[in-house]
């Protein structure tokens, strides 16, 4: 008995350890506004917000081909800035910036 208060202190000291070192979680839900070359029409805008929309953990996305601007609301738990990046790209756009923000 006295073995398996050890093991459940020792565990829930394990799930206190960020806390205890001052670590606080990062937002799980962030924006991502890429600068993109290469969108000419409304079926650019269309493809890129597609593709982005179809990726598990994105909630949200736009194109603006006049702005030469798209962005997606995603979870970070779930898909980083990198595969999002990578997505537009495979797609034949190039991405020249990226600005993350916390969603509001």
């Amino acid at each position: 008995m006295r073995r398996g208060l050890q093991y459940f202190v020792a565990f829930m000291a394990f799930l206190a350890l960020p806390i205890l070192l001052g670590a606080a979680p990062g937002p799980s839900e962030l924006v991502a506004e890429f600068e993109v070359e290469g969108m000419h029409c409304d079926g650019c805008s269309a493809t890129i917000k597609g593709t982005l929309e179809a990726i598990d953990g994105v909630s949200e996305a736009s194109a603006d081909h006049p702005a030469g601007r798209a962005s997606a609301t995603f979870t970070t738990r779930k898909v980083s800035v990198d595969a999002l990046k990578t997505a537009i790209e495979k797609l034949g756009y190039t991405v020249t910036g990226v600005k993350t923000r916390s969603k509001d």
